[in-house]
């Protein structure tokens, strides 16, 4: 009776294992995508609050679009869309849409947008 249990369970690992690998991908692709968004979350906010200082210090705007649209770091997975940088009512105002791409799925990249505002230093 006992040998009759075991040959009935042969083979059940296999199954669980060909049943969890497709999850185990998808939940690390999963998480490479929010690696991804994060860094350009990250490396964007930081790329703008720079920005904004250093327009707010030099007075002059329009250098600081032209500095920061050669200095993103641009990466296959993300890249810099627009970047606008201008003085209204004595605040400098920076903001900035990058683009990021969907690493697994063959879709159009989506859009995060960040700005901020400091006063001008005189």
């Amino acid at each position: 009776m006992r040998r009759w249990r075991e040959g009935r369970n042969k083979g059940s690992v296999t199954l669980e294992f060909i049943v969890v690998i497709p999850l185990v991908i998808f939940m690390c692709l999963f998480v490479a995508q929010f690696v991804v968004a994060g860094m350009a979350v990250l490396e964007t906010q930081h790329f703008v609050k720079d920005g904004v200082r250093l327009a707010a210090s030099s007075g002059k705007p329009k250098k600081e679009e032209e500095r920061g649209k050669k200095e993103f770091g641009n990466s296959h997975n993300y890249w810099l869309s627009s970047y606008k940088v201008k003085i209204k009512d004595e605040q400098v105002v920076a903001s900035a849409d990058t683009k990021i791409r969907c690493i697994f799925l063959p879709i159009e990249p989506f859009t995060y947008h960040y700005s901020t505002k400091t006063p001008v230093i005189k």
